[in-house]
């Protein structure tokens, strides 16, 4: 059976520093590919530590670590594209973002040919897509769609309680709720059936990824762009304003926080 290290939200870092401390007397001096899912665990733990304390580049070689020693390591597959995403959000310049998503989209798609009913494969392929399109020209766009609700959708078969695929495809639902007409008119070029979106849609999923723990920047600020569409000035600005009070977490925070002041300016909001 294979087991799973899931600690992407650092919910109990008293509890893995513990077991830090205890694996360092317990990890074999080198790293057996035979016991990979066994002895990898410490070196993951650790990636995730280091990940969500600012440690990018300390994270990066724990995760890089236990690929090397064992290829087929889903765990390390999965993080691998999280952290790539993360890298990206920080990144200055579009170019240099697009460059880290497409990696993190490589190590995602890696992650679901080696375990296609893991959640965590199929969600951070989902976001990679997901941010790769943010930043693409309507075409590359377009033959995003259909890929990132997909990978979303299956997350949630996978895991009914993983917050940020009801992020996800939420926001695609408003996204292609709202497509111009020159990116409908391409998806009509791709696809034997254009893509639906829904407003009430991306509503009900943002609603609910709010209620899986999901009160952050962009959760919020996701949210309050679909009351803005929706018309519902009212409830778009409360959302707006959440954003602005919620304690950042991603590397992306800070400037969606400049972008949530400068919308809150419109005649609409005042």
């Amino acid at each position: 059976m294979k087991m799973r290290y899931i600690l992407s939200d650092m919910k109990s870092p008293l509890i893995m520093t513990c077991f830090l401390i205890m694996s360092a007397f317990l990890v074999p001096q080198a790293f057996c590919a035979d016991d990979a899912e066994i002895t990898a665990e410490p070196y993951l733990y650790e990636g995730d530590m280091r990940m969500f304390g600012g440690e990018m580049e300390d994270a990066q070689k724990m995760y890089e670590f236990v690929l090397k020693e064992d290829p087929d390591s889903y765990e390390a597959l999965w993080r691998l594209s999280r952290f790539y995403i993360s890298r990206g959000m920080a990144a200055g310049k579009t170019k240099d973002k697009k460059k880290e998503w497409r990696k993190a989209k490589k190590y995602g798609e890696q992650a679901v040919a080696m375990d296609p009913e893991g959640p965590e494969g199929h969600l951070y392929l989902a976001i990679s897509m997901g941010k790769l399109a943010l930043y693409s020209a309507a075409s590359e766009k377009v033959k995003f769609a259909s890929d990132i609700k997909a990978e979303a959708e299956k997350t949630i078969e996978l895991d009914p309680d993983e917050q940020k695929a009801y992020l996800t495809l939420g926001a695609w639902h408003r996204n292609v709720a709202t497509a111009s007409s020159i990116e409908k008119q391409l998806a009509k070029m791709f696809f034997d059936e254009i893509p639906e979106g829904s407003l009430e849609e991306s509503l009900k999923l943002l609603l609910r990824s709010l209620d899986l723990g999901g009160k952050d920047v962009r959760n919020y600020y996701e949210l309050a762009l679909t009351y803005e569409a929706l018309g519902n000035y009212e409830s778009a600005k409360e959302g707006f304003e959440n954003a602005l009070n919620a304690k950042p977490v991603y590397p992306e925070d800070g400037e969606l926080k400049e972008g949530i002041k400068k919308a809150l300016k419109k005649s609409r909001y005042n």
